[in-house]
C-alpha cells in the first residue's frame, strides 16, 4: 500500500508599518510583537529583527529543555537563558558566533541537565539547526542552589 504524503501547512506572519522605523508582527492567531531599528535609523524603543533571532532561539531551545526535564519529572525552582551573539561587520551582518547560557535554580541533577541540552540543540530546536549553517553555536549552564 503506497503512503500518501501530506504537505506540511505554510507558517504565516505579516509585518506591518507603524511608522519611522517601528513594526508590529503578527502571527496567523495575531498575536503581536513589536520591532524597531537602532538609531539612526529607528528609535531602539522596541528590540530589533535580529536580537528577536536570538530570543527566539532562546525561546525555542528553553521550551525543549523544560520539557525534557518535566518528562524526567525533574524539579526545577527556576529557569532562564541567555543569548549572545557577535555578528561579522560587512553585509549581509550574520551572526558568525552565539553563545546560550542556560541558569537553572534547584536541587536538579548535572546529567539531566546536560541531556535536556544536548537534546534540545542537536536533534529538536530548529531555530538553532538553522542558526549552526552561518554560526558557531555553544552553550554552557549553571545551576544555583
Amino acid at each position: 500500500m503506497k503512503e500518501l504524503k501530506q504537505t506540511p501547512k505554510p507558517v504565516k506572519v505579516s509585518v506591518k508599518h507603524l511608522e519611522r522605523f517601528k513594526f508590529e508582527g503578527l502571527n496567523s492567531e495575531g498575536r503581536k510583537i513589536a520591532m524597531d531599528g537602532k538609531p539612526p535609523f529607528g528609535d531602539g524603543e522596541y528590540p530589533s529583527p535580529m536580537e528577536l533571532l536570538l530570543m527566539s532561539l532562546g525561546g525555542c531551545t528553553a521550551i525543549d529543555v523544560l520539557s525534557i526535564l518535566n518528562k524526567k519529572r525533574v524539579k526545577v525552582e527556576d529557569f532562564s537563558v541567555e543569548v549572545e551573539g557577535i555578528r561579522r561587520e560587512e553585509h549581509p551582518k550574520v551572526y558568525t558566533h552565539i553563545k546560550v547560557r542556560y541558569i537553572f535554580k534547584g536541587d536538579i541533577p548535572e546529567k539531566a541537565v546536560e541531556q535536556a541540552i544536548k537534546l534540545s540543540m542537536e536533534k529538536y530546536c530548529s531555530v538553532s539547526a538553522m542558526l549552526k549553517t552561518t554560526a558557531k553555536v555553544e552553550w554552557e549552564y549553571e545551576i544555583l542552589k
